[in-house]
């Protein structure tokens, strides 16, 4: 059980309505709970959009269990009167703010802090072992957002800048209630039929202060969750240059060394690849680019992108397009596939494209730059390791015919990124998630790694046949499973999963490793 407050409750003193007696009982509590530091934070507009996004995580986790427990216990007389799901179940909007935030894989982003898993473990068993107290963490989660929605909504619409729309807080919008003061005078009639006895309903009141503390506990926690982001959000007040080129730099300093020590990539640089491993390489690096290509065009006149858009220089969707074709001959949309990691690449880029386009230019910086970088690296290594023609077949992704010098133009590149309109908050942002980008390729790394385990020296016996086969046919078998739409996330390899996860893992590594070096 759940400690009550410090004051004993006096059920005599109590009134007999269940709704009247549980506003008496936890007035303290809901006051201490409305003047944690985190609300007024939130109430007066200052908060963040990480801050932000770590209350939709948690209040994720305390509704899908509430939503749970509620359906287990939907018919129990001790709360089946004031089951309202149409109407107040928050989770599918809640679903709809995390991805609004977080992208399509928000789900894979978010985490359970401990005090908001201490709450959901407090719902579970209320909804297990004693359902008559459910009614408790209903009214005070369901009535509470219901009240303070339309101000709490108002404010991060403001604060965050969103969209009038809407999105990003659907949380707070209770589109089956016309009217609140009218639903909750409902809720509350309903609550006063439940079937309670007095000790019941004491333990009702008691359960109703203690959900109030767990809510401030889960405050508690997000302030100093928090208090990271705003250690960050210092960043921009000096220890961080004011170029958005160079707080680029130095702010994924550690992501560059943790991509760039991969194994693969220093096979790669050994020369040690093989002609599938390099049109894996391509076929991902053709997804990626195609998703980011459409982003830009689509932004290409946005304040925070324009600058940086040089279409015919930097483009690289046009030259993966004819390399495809020499190494899969003119039906290669036929026969490319790609992992499940470059997936989850290209919808974020998606997503920052469509809801967060001036995000974009961290994917920019990072791709075109880095490949610009080490282009003439990689493309020595291949032109060499597979025997390739030195007119440049195969290897058009490298080759930048626009670009007579690569330093020159990079400089004139972090020049116009230093133009763009960029407060603080989203400078911090772009930073934020130029890392993400580099994690998103680790992630493709590692995953690529897990699968390929044990399969490796299989792989390379298989592709050296199949290289010395191609050289003479000037173009390799179809292996593999079709894509036919390829503008659309990739599909899992299929046909002999070992062997091309583990081929494409050291091409892809050794790709952004090196160019990422140079940036």
């Amino acid at each position: 059980m759940i400690s009550s407050a410090e004051k004993p409750l006096d059920s005599k003193s109590m009134p007999v309505d269940l709704s009247e007696a549980l506003k008496l009982a936890t007035k303290e509590s809901h006051e201490l709970a409305e003047n944690s530091e985190f609300m007024r934070n939130f109430q007066k507009g200052r908060v963040t959009r990480d801050q932000f996004t770590l209350l939709l995580d948690s209040l994720y986790f305390i509704y899908t269990a509430l939503e749970e427990e509620i359906e287990r216990n939907k018919d129990h007389p001790a709360f089946a009167p004031i089951h309202f799901p149409s109407e107040l179940n928050r989770k599918e909007a809640l679903e709809q703010d995390l991805e609004y935030f977080h992208g399509p894989e928000w789900k894979s982003h978010i985490e359970c802090p401990k005090a908001t898993g201490t709450y959901v473990s407090r719902i579970q068993h209320v909804g297990r072992k004693e359902p008559e107290l459910l009614v408790a963490h209903a009214y005070i989660r369901y009535l509470g957002d219901l009240s303070g929605g339309q101000t709490l909504k108002k404010v991060a619409q403001k604060a965050l800048q969103l969209p009038s729309t809407g999105e990003g807080v659907a949380f707070f919008t209770f589109d089956r209630i016309t009217s609140a003061n009218k639903f909750k005078q409902l809720y509350r009639a309903r609550m006063n039929t439940l079937e309670t006895n007095g000790q019941t309903q004491e333990r009702i009141l008691e359960e109703a202060n203690g959900a109030f503390q767990l809510n401030v506990d889960v405050f508690e926690e997000l302030l100093q969750l928090g208090a990271k982001d705003q250690k960050n959000s210092n960043i921009m007040n000096g220890s961080m240059p004011n170029d958005l080129s160079e707080a680029l730099k130095v702010a994924t300093r550690e992501a560059h060394e943790l991509a760039e020590n991969s194994e693969f990539m220093k096979n790669f640089q050994k020369g040690q690849i093989t002609w599938d491993q390099f049109k894996l390489l391509l076929n991902s690096l053709y997804f990626i680019y195609t998703a980011l290509e459409e982003e830009i065009e689509r932004n290409k006149d946005h304040p925070a992108f324009a600058p940086v858009h040089f279409p015919s220089e930097l483009n690289r969707k046009e030259a993966l397009e004819r390399d495809l074709e020499y190494f899969h001959g003119p039906e290669w949309k036929n026969h490319i596939t790609c992992p499940k990691a470059t997936e989850l690449y290209v919808s974020r880029i998606q997503h920052v494209g469509r809801k967060e386009p001036e995000l974009l230019v961290a994917h920019a910086y990072i791709r075109y730059l880095g490949d610009l970088s080490g282009g003439q690296v990689l493309k020595k290594v291949a032109q060499k390791a597979l025997q390739l023609p030195s007119t440049g077949e195969g290897v058009a992704f490298f080759t930048f015919d626009r670009i007579t010098s690569a330093n020159k133009f990079k400089q004139l590149y972090r020049a116009r990124m230093n133009t763009l309109e960029t407060n603080g908050e989203i400078q911090q942002r772009i930073l934020e998630e130029a890392n993400r980008a580099f994690q998103l390729n680790v992630e493709v790394f590692n995953e690529l790694q897990r699968l390929s385990s044990g399969s490796e020296r299989n792989g390379f016996v298989h592709q050296s046949k199949i290289r010395k086969r191609n050289i003479v046919q000037g173009q390799s078998m179809h292996t593999g499973s079709t894509w036919e739409l390829p503008l659309q996330p990739c599909d899992s390899l299929t046909d002999s999963p070992g062997l091309r996860l583990t081929v494409l893992l050291g091409l892809v590594a050794m790709s952004l490793g090196i160019g990422w070096y140079l940036l």
